[in-house]
């Protein structure tokens, strides 16, 4: 993090990407994903809310560098594709029988 413009979320996806620490290293579509589907909760400050859903998940991570790259890649994709930003498409998502924001938006 001594890089200019390199926070924690980007040190964490150096780390884990490089095989150094067992860290889930999220992005923003990671994030919101997770955020979305209940873990954590959102604040005015990114850091905050990148702390909250990570307190929150961190006990159903796995300390395997595969299983973590692979989760990263799953919620990375996803969070651009499906659950997007703005427009998510809720009705082509796997998870809306989980999802905290589908319920709430849905009625």
């Amino acid at each position: 993090m001594k890089f200019p413009s390199i926070g924690e979320p980007g040190a964490e996806k150096i780390l884990l990407f490089s095989r150094s620490h067992p860290v889930l290293g999220l992005d923003s579509n990671g994030m919101r994903v997770l955020l979305r589907v209940g873990y954590g909760q959102e604040a005015r400050s990114y850091s905050t809310t990148y702390h909250s859903v990570k307190d929150a998940i961190a006990g159903e991570l796995k300390e395997d560098y595969d299983w973590l790259i692979r989760a990263h890649q799953l919620l990375h994709r996803h969070g651009q594709e499906v659950c997007r930003r703005t427009v998510p498409l809720c009705n082509s998502c796997p998870v809306t029988g989980q999802c905290r924001y589908y319920r709430k938006t849905s009625k």
